[in-house]
């Protein structure tokens, strides 16, 4: 267990220390394989025979984490391998896909990773469709609520409320912190959340009052509130629920509602935690329970700014078919 820090206490979160392995292991992540972009059916397949090997102190954490998950909705994969001379590699420009990356230790460190928790996909929208998303600052973008904002805080949400099909897990790994390592990556679970709740409040927040938006990176560029379906903010058993959230582009429907949406809020803002990525730290959220966000830090747009890659994980691959052309795993549902 490792400490972090938090809105108003500090806490714990839960770590497996990759830094151990032996030399088979750190092998079964660099050796060579299909390519990630060009055959990714074949790399997906190839990343999954391999995690089988992975060694059983991690595959028994992600089992345990996908099936029962944890108080705090994340498990931290610290000091994974990564690319050789990824040093030398520059932060991609706009965040778009690398051409100076070829060798793709991180892709496959996502995959054998997501695989024990379920099945990569990724939505059209994000990223043109890209299974392995590239995050960095992105110039004139530093205050917008999207991954490549950087000098304002990226606000807690879930990722996707608005989709139907959306990820039941998000994995984030580091291939460079910010130059200062102030960037935290945020969460607040809703497991932590729901004691400061009024009971009165908790009834609201499970009736479908709430109207969320559509993320900017779907096509919400002036950032609308209350653009997307209507839903409950809780859902799921009463005593331990599930979350639907989205800080910045949700609005309620009632005065009353509203006010519940409020608590929350406040509720958030006093059980936060943050975590400070380093290079080769995999972080899975359970998107189902824990909202995510990012602290503020300061880019200098010099080619080795923070360089995250992302990843969407569901646990059914049946559910989206109807908005997947065959044999891709990119969802292509439009709004």
């Amino acid at each position: 267990m490792l400490h972090a820090t938090a809105g108003s206490v500090s806490t714990e979160f839960q770590v497996v220390d990759c830094r151990t392995f032996d030399e088979a292991t750190i092998h079964l992540f660099l050796a060579p394989g299909p390519n990630p972009y060009q055959d990714t059916e074949e790399f997906l397949f190839d990343c999954e025979m391999r995690a089988d090997e992975m060694p059983r102190f991690v595959r028994r954490s992600l089992l345990e984490f996908q099936v029962r998950s944890n108080s705090d909705g994340v498990l931290l994969l610290r000091g994974l391998p990564i690319d050789p001379g990824l040093y030398h590699v520059h932060t991609p420009l706009n965040a778009q896909r690398s051409e100076e990356k070829t060798t793709f230790a991180s892709e496959r460190c996502l995959s054998m990773i997501g695989s024990r928790l379920g099945h990569l996909v990724s939505y059209i929208q994000e990223k043109n469709g890209d299974l392995f998303q590239n995050l960095a600052p992105v110039k004139g973008q530093e205050t917008i609520q999207s991954s490549g904002g950087s000098k304002m805080r990226l606000q807690f949400h879930r990722e996707t409320v608005f989709h139907p099909y959306a990820p039941e897990y998000l994995l984030l790994f580091c291939l460079r912190p910010d130059h200062d390592r102030l960037a935290e990556t945020t969460y607040a679970s809703i497991t932590h959340a729901l004691p400061f709740l009024a009971e009165d409040d908790r009834e609201l927040l499970f009736q479908p009052l709430y109207r969320t938006g559509i993320d900017y990176s779907f096509g919400n560029t002036q950032t609308i509130k209350g653009n997307g379906p209507v839903l409950p903010v809780l859902y799921g058993n009463r005593h331990d629920p599930f979350l639907n959230y989205d800080e910045d582009l949700m609005e309620a429907l009632t005065p009353d509602a509203q006010a519940a949406l409020d608590a929350l809020k406040e509720a958030i803002a006093s059980v936060y935690r943050g975590i400070k990525l380093d290079v080769g730290d995999l972080l899975c959220i359970d998107n189902r329970r824990t909202a995510h966000g990012r602290s503020s830090f300061t880019p200098r747009y010099d080619g080795f700014d923070r360089w995250l890659q992302r990843s969407f994980v569901v646990r059914d691959l049946g559910k989206s078919a109807g908005d997947r052309n065959p044999g891709e795993r990119v969802i292509r549902t439009a709004f």
